[in-house]
């Protein structure tokens, strides 16, 4: 069993580990793991190196990690990467066509900060737009440093920072509605796949 997290950001695949080969030392049969999936073929068994995968904890659900991995580290990446946001900030997040502009907006007052509209007449610290979802979006971690960044994003996942942020959980059967959908952006934020019984290694 697993699921897919679905946005404009691509497939992202939580499952279990199978087997692993000889010269695998990361991760093992039955660990919780997550991968971008870098194909149109979602839902189906597949040989993938372990660079590739970030591990997953115990106490973390397939479908919460499905949810809020891809999103949160564009959220973090912005939010401690690109700018230092904390405590006594001003921020304007502006929306962004993936969604990730709530999850933005959560684990900045998570941090400490305020959030205010664009237009607030009051000073403005940061203003979150267009270029730094981009700049987000293309951040590159080096090795080993992905696994940190995404024990980051299970902390405030953990912390209660991201249950304000609504996530929309379909069938893997409706697949192809909801991808649409995305596509169309008529959906945005988390968006979850869930398998039936077997689908995941159909």
């Amino acid at each position: 069993m697993g699921a897919l997290g679905l946005s404009s950001l691509g497939v992202h695949v939580v499952a279990t580990v199978d087997a692993v080969g000889p010269e695998v030392v990361g991760f093992a049969p039955g660990d919780r793991v997550a991968m971008r999936e870098p194909e149109s073929r979602a839902g189906f068994q597949r040989v993938v190196s372990e660079r590739d995968l970030i591990g997953i904890p115990k106490d973390v659900g397939f479908d919460d990690a499905a949810a809020f991995l891809a999103q949160g580290l564009v959220a973090r990446t912005i939010l401690k990467q690109l700018h230092s946001v904390g405590r006594g900030n001003r921020i304007a997040v502006l929306p962004d066509p993936s969604g990730a502009h709530r999850l933005v907006e959560a684990w900045a007052r998570h941090l400490g900060a305020t959030v205010v509209a664009e237009g607030d007449s009051a000073a403005i610290d940061v203003v979150i737009g267009a270029q730094d979802y981009r700049a987000a979006e293309r951040w590159k971690y080096g090795h080993g440093l992905a696994q940190l960044a995404a024990s980051d994003v299970f902390r405030v996942m953990r912390e209660g920072a991201f249950d304000s942020v609504g996530v929309s959980r379909h069938p893997l059967s409706d697949a192809a509605r909801v991808h649409a959908d995305v596509e169309s952006g008529r959906v945005t934020g988390p968006v979850v796949l869930l398998p039936g019984t077997g689908e995941l290694a159909a």
